[in-house]
């Protein structure tokens, strides 16, 4: 996972917009993604924890992640940066030979399980992706 472009459980305490720009004078935009609102415990020193005991909590926040996209803002950059950031060419690569190692028979079955939980991801990030951009009116492609 590319850390340097991809943050993942950020909180705020109001929700963020979906497509932020980064305002670098390049056409940069932040894509906020799986953003849910969470119980969280604050501190006396400002900490923040999210937690799952409402009874605990002492207030809300908002949990999502963020990916830093590149012009052209555009669904299919937005997906195509987002699957690069999670699943780097190697992993991607490495899952495709032991699904097909054990299609062969060359390994075990259960080799193919994570190729298979990969393709069911990216079909969800791409689901995500469209709808967000269709939403905000951003083209599949230029």
């Amino acid at each position: 996972m590319d850390k340097s472009i991809l943050s993942i459980g950020l909180l705020s305490q109001t929700r963020p917009q979906v497509i932020d720009p980064y305002n670098n004078g390049q056409g940069t935009v932040l894509y906020n993604h799986n953003i849910v609102e969470v119980d969280v415990v604050e501190d006396e020193m400002g900490g923040v924890t999210v937690t799952d005991d409402p009874k605990t909590a002492t207030g809300k926040r908002y949990q999502y992640d963020s990916l830093r996209v590149e012009y052209p803002t555009t669904a299919d950059n937005i997906f195509s940066t987002l699957l690069s950031a999670k699943y780097p060419a190697n992993t991607e690569s490495k899952l495709v030979n032991e699904y097909q190692s054990a299609v062969l028979g060359l390994l075990p079955d259960d080799y193919k399980k994570p190729y298979e939980a990969f393709l069911k991801d990216r079909l969800a990030i791409r689901n995500m992706v469209d709808s967000d951009c269709s939403t905000l009116n951003i083209p599949i492609d230029l």
